[in-house]
């Protein structure tokens, strides 16, 4: 490989400043030397810029988008600008682990096949304390092992849950993603936000294996600003998991009628709790009472098929 040419991009899609220089530091300070580090400021101000600018490193590439690409936007400029093989996404409220990036990049050398590595993540809070793990954040398994792309994305979409991580967790090729439609995040007609991440995990568990890590090789912070935690963000969500399901199962998952029935009955539990909870307004319930009709009509025909044909 020519040595002029960094073997992975890290790639920082800027916005909130306000924990932006932690994250920047833990690329700064991988112990894998053939990195760069592509920093897209999509942020009104230049409080991005001035971290920036205190850290002179010729790994660093700092570009400023001349309007406002919004989430999807700039993790797609960031993703066209990258020369690395490999893609390392972060946060810019997250931090990587100092040896995440080689332990991953080892790993596709020592496993032919495998198109997605990830690891355990650590939740942690707007001060960095540590935060106990949820469903989502527990471990996948206790030591180091390859998983079947098919199993761990079915996995997931039977939960309805996102094990794999966050944009930061996880490490691919470059050359195993192909942007459609100026969106990283688009699948079969739809541009994902809320699982933005699990969309684009699918594509690629859809091509290959997975290599997991139980050692926590990246943190992950929740914080009150961040958009996925906003109300309004709620109904867009949900409409996703619905979605998701349905563009997965053209990509190869859930072949096992009862792993599918199960995936479609996780969503409809989330509309159920959505629909008792009040939160959502007049045009939102209808909005998701229409997709719950959907799910229950596709329950009942993957039903009435596996009792027609006598599988399970």
């Amino acid at each position: 490989m020519n040595q002029s040419i960094p073997q992975v991009s890290i790639l920082i899609p800027a916005y909130n400043p306000a924990y932006f220089e932690q994250a920047l530091r833990s690329a700064l300070a991988q112990t894998f030397p053939s990195i760069e580090i592509i920093v897209c400021d999509d942020s009104p101000a230049a409080d991005i810029h001035a971290v920036v600018r205190r850290y002179p490193d010729a790994r660093v590439r700092y570009e400023r988008n001349e309007t406002n690409l919004g989430f999807a936007g700039n993790f797609t400029r960031c993703f066209t600008l990258a020369r690395g093989e490999y893609i390392k996404f972060l946060n810019d409220d997250d931090v990587l682990h100092p040896d995440g990036v080689r332990r991953m990049v080892t790993a596709f050398t020592e496993h032919p096949g495998v198109t997605l590595v990830t690891s355990k993540r650590r939740m942690i809070n707007d001060r960095h304390e540590p935060l106990k793990d949820v469903f989502a954040t527990a471990p996948l398994a206790n030591v180091e092992c390859r998983m079947k792309g098919a199993a761990l994305g079915d996995h997931a979409l039977r939960h309805s849950v996102n094990f794999i991580g966050e944009p930061t967790t996880a490490l691919f090729r470059k050359a195993d993603v192909h942007v459609q439609r100026e969106n990283i995040f688009h699948l079969a007609g739809h541009d994902y936000v809320c699982l933005a991440d699990l969309s684009l995990w699918l594509r690629l568990l859809a091509r290959g294996d997975a290599l997991y890590f139980p050692e926590e090789l990246s943190l992950f912070r929740i914080h009150a600003g961040q958009e996925q935690r906003k109300p309004e963000v709620a109904l867009r969500c949900l409409t996703e998991r619905h979605d998701l399901i349905f563009d997965a199962k053209a990509l190869g998952f859930l072949h096992s009628p009862r792993v599918y029935q199960a995936a479609l009955k996780s969503v409809l539990d989330m509309f159920d709790a959505a629909l008792a909870g009040g939160a959502l307004d007049a045009p939102a319930r209808e909005h998701i009472q229409g997709l719950r009709q959907s799910l229950l009509a596709e329950m009942k025909r993957v039903s009435d098929v596996s009792e027609g044909s006598g599988t399970k």
